[in-house]
Formats: C-alpha cells, sequence, structure tokens
C-alpha cells in the first residue's frame, strides 16, 4: 500500500494564500498539520509534491531523480541528461514503467520486453573483449543502441536520451546497467542488474483546469530548490455515488494467458477477491479482499539456495535445482516472515508441469484459495553455476485480506451494497454512498476511525480503513 501524507488545515491557509500569488512552494512544504483527516476532506485540495527519489539498482544508489505520485501512479517529470531535479518540467509527465534491481538474463539474440511496446535486445556478446551490444526500440522501431564493456565499473551503465520528448531536448528516458557475463557449456549469457524506464512516447502535458477523476488542477508550481523541487495543486470536484466493478484480468505471464483471475480497483489501489483453486470469476467472494502483491512478467533468475523477496513478508526460495536428460527440476519453498507456508518440486521436461499454483485452507473463512503461482522456464547447469528462470509470479497478500459489511464507512464513503456476481461478465460490484464530512468523523464503530495511527504490519481493520481513506481524500485514478 502506498503512503500519502494528508493536507491539514493549516495547510489550506498557505496553498489559499498561494492562488493569491502571496507565498512560495517553500511555504507550503513547510505548513504543520495541526487537526484532524476530516477537517481535510472539507478543504477539498491536494497538493502533490515531486520529490528526489533514489534508483532502485545500487549501482546508481548515489543518483536521484524526479518523481511525482498522482492518484497512485508514479510520473517522472522530464528533466535533461545531467540537469538538477529542480530543473524537472513539472507539468509535462511520462508514467514511470520501470525502477527495477531485479536481474534480468538473456542470450545473444534474445530480446527483453519491458512493456508498453519498448523492448532492449542482446545484439551480440562478445566474451573476448568482455562486452555486450545491446539496442533499445519501441513497438520494434530502432531508438538507440551502445556497446558496454562490464571490465571497468564506470563503463558499465547505459543511459539513453532522447530530443523532443514534448519539445525538450537531451531528456533521459532509459538507464541500464550490466553486472557480468556468463561462459556456460553451450550458451553465452549476460546478466543486466538495474532497469530504469519511463513511458517517453506518451508523455502529457497539464494545463490549468485539467481534470482527473474527482479533482481540477489548480496550480502548477515549478521547482525553486533541491529540497522544493515542484508541486501540483489539486481542487476536488462534488462528489457521486462510486460503483466499483470486479473485472476479470489476464495474467501477465504470457504462459497462463488463457486464464484470467478477479481484481478490483477500489480508490487507485487493486484488490483480489478471494477466489478457490479452478474456481469461476464469478464465484469470488466480492466482500472478501486480498491486495494484489505482484502480477508479473518478468524473468528472475535465482541460484541453489538464493531467496527472492517478493515483499510484504512474503519469499520464494530455490532449495535445490537437479539437472537431468528430461531437462532438469527445482524445489521451490514458499515463506512468510521466515515461516514456511509450502514447497513444490517442479519439472520443466513439458509445459503442464512447469506451473505451480499454491492453494491454502482458512483464508478469511475460505478454503483451497489460490494465493500464488509460480511458472519455472528453464533450469541451466553451467561449469560453476546451477541456476533456475522464473518468468512468472502471481500472489496476493492473503494474509492481511479483509472481510468488508454493509455499513463500513471509509472517509466520505459507506459500503452499501455488496453485489454478488451472476456471470462472467457480470462479476460482482461494491456500492458506495457518499455520507457528510461530520457523519464520516463522528460515527462508525471503534477502531474503524481514519486519525488513528496503526502500524499496518499489524494487520489491523483500522490501518486498512485509515488507508482507505487517504486514498479516498488524496487520490483519483488517473488515467490520460
Amino acid at each position: 500500500m502506498k503512503k500519502y501524507t494528508i493536507v491539514s488545515l493549516a495547510a489550506l491557509t498557505f496553498l489559499i494564500a498561494i492562488a493569491a500569488g502571496t507565498v512560495s512552494a517553500a511555504d507550503t512544504v513547510n505548513a504543520v498539520d495541526t487537526v484532524s483527516a476530516a477537517d481535510t476532506v472539507s478543504s477539498r485540495t491536494l497538493v502533490c509534491n515531486v520529490v528526489g527519489t533514489n534508483y532502485e539498482c545500487g549501482s546508481w544508489s548515489n543518483e536521484q531523480y524526479p518523481v511525482i505520485d498522482l492518484f497512485g501512479d508514479k510520473y517522472v517529470p522530464l528533466f535533461a541528461n545531467n540537469d538538477d531535479i529542480r530543473d524537472s518540467s513539472v507539468d509535462k509527465l511520462a508514467k514511470l514503467i520501470l525502477d527495477s534491481n531485479e536481474s534480468y538474463t538473456l542470450e545473444a539474440g534474445e530480446i527483453l520486453d519491458l512493456g508498453h511496446g519498448y523492448a532492449l535486445e542482446v545484439r551480440q556478446i562478445d566474451i573476448d573483449c568482455e562486452n555486450v551490444w545491446l539496442e533499445f526500440t519501441r513497438d520494434g522501431q530502432y531508438l538507440g543502441d551502445q556497446t558496454i564493456s562490464v571490465s571497468d565499473e564506470n563503463d558499465k551503465a547505459w543511459s539513453v536520451a532522447l530530443d523532443n520528448v514534448q519539445g525538450e531536448d537531451n531528456i533521459v528516458v532509459m538507464k541500464v546497467h550490466v553486472n557480468q557475463l556468463f561462459v556456460g557449456v553451450e550458451k553465452r549469457i549476460v546478466r543486466i542488474d538495474g532497469i530504469w524506464l519511463i513511458d517517453y512516447a506518451n508523455v502529457k502535458t497539464l494545463n490549468i483546469g485539467d481534470e482527473f477523476g474527482e479533482f481540477t488542477l489548480e496550480e502548477i508550481i515549478s521547482g525553486v530548490d533541491e529540497s522544493n523541487p515542484g508541486c501540483l495543486v489539486f481542487k476536488k470536484n462534488p462528489l457521486a455515488d462510486n460503483i466499483y466493478n470486479v473485472v476479470g484480468t489476464n495474467y501477465e505471464c504470457g504462459s497462463w494467458s488463457n486464464e484470467q483471475y478477479p481484481v478490483i480497483d477500489l480508490f487507485g489501489e487493486n484488490y483480489v477477491p478471494l477466489l478457490a483453486n479452478n474456481g469461476d470469476i464469478r464465484e469470488a467472494h466480492v466482500n472478501k479482499l486480498a491486495g494484489l502483491v505482484l502480477d508479473s512478467n518478468d524473468t528472475y533468475t535465482l541460484e541453489a539456495g538464493e531467496k527472492l523477496d517478493l515483499g510484504h513478508g512474503y519469499a520464494l526460495e530455490a532449495r535445490q535445482i537437479i539437472d537431468n536428460i528430461d531437462g532438469g527440476k527445482v524445489w521451490l519453498e514458499f515463506t512468510r516472515d521466515g515461516q514456511h507456508v509450502a514447497d513444490q518440486n517442479i519439472s520443466v521436461d513439458s509445459e503442464n508441469n512447469k506451473t505451480w499454483t499454491v492453494a491454502l485452507d482458512n483464508v478469511q473463512g475460505e478454503n483451497d484459495i489460490v494465493v500464488m503461482k509460480v511458472h519455472v522456464r528453464q533450469v541451466f547447469v553451467g561449469m560453476e553455476k546451477r541456476i533456475v528462470w522464473i518468468d512468472g509470479i502471481w500472489l496476493i497478500d492473503y494474509a492481511n485480506a479483509r472481510t468488508l459489511n454493509i455499513g463500513d464507512k471509509f472517509g466520505e464513503l459507506t459500503l452499501e451494497e455488496i453485489i454478488s456476481g451472476a456471470d462472467e461478465s457480470n462479476p460482482g460490484s461494491l456500492v458506495f454512498e457518499n455520507v457528510s464530512v461530520a457523519d464520516s468523523s463522528s460515527s462508525g464503530t471503534p477502531g474503524k476511525e481514519p486519525g488513528k495511527s496503526t502500524d499496518k504490519s499489524t494487520g489491523s481493520f483500522t490501518s486498512w480503513c485509515r488507508d482507505l481513506w487517504r486514498c479516498i481524500t488524496m487520490k483519483s485514478k488517473l488515467t490520460f
């Protein structure tokens, strides 16, 4: 769950002053939160700040890039190569596609799908000169290429900067870091351990008055210095009743492309209604929701004994990798907070055996609930190392699943109706009704007050309501 800062009544005073042109962005940042969340709703004003963020790749740990969180999605203000964050174009935003420190292993001629039409191809691997030739494309069209050496740490990174991106030149659109080259019995492999990418081809220029769901853009404030790199000020529009539908969604993993799972977008966050193994989407429990942790078709490489952190305390470990005449096996173990949940031996001798579906009992009182899916692509046994490629992981936060009830209040909204699925085209929905600010701040059962601060890791209903409150008061799904 992403974290957001609630704008206080004190901040509202400064925002009004900004609208009148009497204070700076720095004054806005220094506003002190002194009142409750209910007062925030009455202001109907939202400030989204640009912040300097470290790259996930450790090789770029001393660098930062500008990012702005708009209603649950991350966008990058365009910035030129070697520019300060304060110089970024706050009104020209590209969606952040990748900021990854995952390891990707590719053979010569192999293409890595980066999403949104972008791809990275390994054109050639030169073991003698210790370099790799990479090419960057979009929708199959050439954008740039580079020969990267692995003999010198300073040469392992490739920054792609393009001109004429929404009228701006020398804009950084992708960064790649090469880790090392492998020489096997029959194959040559390059390991890439850092990729950062923005959707530069779909950059949007914002203008005062643009509407995004429940909000209208009221002011664009450019950066002053590194501590105040700019912000966007939104005014909240009058709310309407909200209906959130369950939809059938394809898994990202291509090996499960003919399958779907149920998902519901609640205030900008994806949740999965609990569903039994081999159950129809219409049979999903609309009122029992678990946060979607992963739906990934990225390639993860693990050596025997290596553990992959899946987030939220979940992990996947390659306990053992065995090579045989049929193609090999891998023994995987699924854990949460270091405790065993399930394990499985997966064979790569046929496509039917490459998927492991983890189904658990007693998840919010329901049995045989699918909580994770894993797809193993292949096993590689080299002269010194044994590696397994996993190219599909789907995971829900089953340990923190919640059961909703009619009358539950989330900020300004009250859950009015839970509609179960009728068929595959109508798999169910949740209907919320607006309530007054006074009602939302004074009514509701103990433990559901949005102003309370409880560590989300405890899994308390209070923390979940608080997060939904923040989603309602601070977010509305942004779609260009």
